[in-house]
């Protein structure tokens, strides 16, 4: 008779070890998309923004978007600065793998203190099944 209470306590236990093991699990591999930068001078070498896919699974870039945003929500100004030509190809960037936009000669922009005036670069990143994403790029 006593071994009834001891087996439920058993079988609670397992199941709540069970249930953090896949919530941890969860956690671990959720969506997660980074956004920095690599920014000179020269406008031959350039600038770089690279978009790195931290989560186990592969993502597909759409589109995408790079602006100077003045302001705060909502009323914020934007100023294109480059963006995805609307016939190129989706592109799929692998988990854990990075994509880097690079920006020289024609493309180039500027991003010292003068050229931004109290704006900021942000990249509006349009994914597949996802929607669009708006990270700040610089200052970060």
């Amino acid at each position: 008779m006593m071994i009834d209470p001891v087996i439920a306590w058993w079988g609670a236990g397992l199941s709540t070890l069970l249930a953090t093991v896949k919530l941890y699990e969860l956690w671990r591999d959720r969506f997660r998309l980074d956004v920095t930068y690599k920014f000179t001078s020269d406008v031959g070498r350039g600038n770089d923004v690279l978009i790195r896919n931290l989560s186990g699974r592969p993502v597909i870039l759409e589109h995408w978007e790079l602006f100077y945003r003045e302001g705060r929500w909502p009323r914020h100004k934007e100023e294109d600065i480059a963006y995805a030509e609307h016939d190129s190809n989706d592109k799929r960037i692998d988990a854990y793998n990075t994509h880097t936009l690079h920006f020289s000669d024609e493309n180039y922009f500027s991003w010292g203190h003068s050229a931004l005036n109290g704006r900021r670069i942000f990249i509006r990143l349009h994914l597949a099944g996802r929607g669009a994403q708006c990270r700040k790029v610089y200052p970060a």
